[in-house]
């Protein structure tokens, strides 16, 4: 019989176990004593916010608890600041987050408007000039081009920390990828 701890990761409740609650916290303070002072709100945010989507990911189907091998697979999957391996798990077969999700988002860093145009060119890897130039041409042929900017305005959410502007691009939100967008986050 095993203690659980309810904890808190990113305004989400996850239930734990005594194990692997100790080993996360262990890692999220050597993840905060190794990054800079700048950025390390936003950084730890985007870490956070990271982590319980894979523990959400681990607790969708009929397991309840996130166990230290949960917490294992995890910490190898993010990885260190400085690159290192120290927490990561010898045996880490888990290979669902390996590959990086891309998602739609509007990129604030890029954006003349709305970042539509901006986080188009991020989404689909093509110079952001390229989309301006269909969406223009795409306006003087029977304003299709602005209705349909407008839709993709109000429909596309703005890409607002380091993790979702990593999704953008379909990058593994890992620090090194992470610390290029955070001191941009709005």
């Amino acid at each position: 019989m095993k203690k659980t701890i309810n904890a808190g990761i990113a305004k989400r409740s996850f239930v734990m176990d005594e194990d692997a609650y100790a080993r996360l916290e262990t890692y999220l303070n050597n993840y905060r004593s190794r990054i800079t002072l700048g950025e390390k709100k936003d950084v730890m945010d985007a870490l956070e916010e990271r982590i319980a989507d894979f523990f959400e990911q681990e607790t969708s189907g009929s397991k309840t608890v996130i166990d230290l091998n949960t917490v294992n697979k995890v910490i190898s999957q993010i990885g260190m600041p400085d690159g290192s391996d120290e927490f990561a798990s010898a045996n880490n077969t888990y290979q669902s987050w390996d590959k990086p999700r891309k998602k739609l988002y509007r990129d604030p860093d890029d954006k003349l408007l709305g970042g539509v145009c901006s986080g188009l060119a991020a989404y689909f890897n093509t110079d952001v000039v390229i989309i301006r130039i269909l969406f223009v041409a795409l306006f003087v042929c029977a304003s299709a081009g602005l209705w349909a900017y407008i839709i993709f305005w109000i429909v596309t959410p703005m890409a607002q920390n380091a993790v979702q502007k990593c999704e953008m691009r379909g990058l593994n939100p890992t620090f090194e990828n992470m610390s290029r967008f955070s001191s941009n986050a709005n």
